[in-house]
């Protein structure tokens, strides 16, 4: 045979058999074994649209459609705790790199804003939303389904669409937590 025709025939069944191979793996279902999840799936997803939130300024605050939010409810029972929180939430936006523009971090209060404490940790990490959520709805959601977001001190990653969609407990680390979040995002 032309060692030329041979070339040309391996151009030529090349895509076809990549093709089919796609298409035959589409078609049976072949699903991954390597995905895992860190956090506890919340399904079906809690929507946040519809929530009284204020910030520090007494400004109305609501989750934008197109970014990502990791939130955590706090009681500031515990100061010491609290700003260990704020600093792992903080390193896990910092670890994101470029991504890290689409999460934003989100502190709901039980207290009032007067709190010295507060104010001290607001100026401390800034580019973090302290609200206080007015009506309690979004505390309530939470515990409709069986979550105590204030006594748990869980973290909760709420999806581009504003939806609560994963809660990842206290006694998972940094690398877990950032794992389950730099895959979706």
């Amino acid at each position: 045979m032309n060692k030329g025709i041979g070339l040309a025939l391996v151009i030529l069944i090349t895509p076809l058999v990549v093709i089919t191979a796609s298409t035959l793996t589409f078609y049976l279902g072949y699903k991954p074994t390597s995905t895992s999840n860190n956090g506890e799936l919340i399904v079906p997803p809690l929507e946040t649209n519809l929530f009284k939130l204020e910030n520090i300024n007494g400004d109305s605050f609501s989750f934008k459609k197109g970014k990502w939010y990791l939130v955590y409810f706090d009681s500031f029972n515990d100061l010491e705790a609290s700003e260990e929180k704020l600093k792992f939430a903080f390193s896990i936006n910092t670890t994101l790199g470029r991504k890290m523009n689409r999460l934003k971090r989100v502190v709901v209060l039980k207290e009032d804003f007067n709190s010295k404490s507060i104010n001290n940790l607001s100026a401390k990490f800034p580019n973090v939303f302290f609200v206080k959520d007015i009506d309690r709805e979004f505390e309530d959601l939470l515990l409709n389904v069986g979550m105590k977001p204030f006594e748990n001190q869980s973290l909760f990653l709420l999806d581009d669409f504003s939806f609560v969609m994963e809660e990842f407990n206290k006694e998972l680390d940094f690398k877990e937590v950032f794992e389950d979040i730099k895959t979706l995002l």
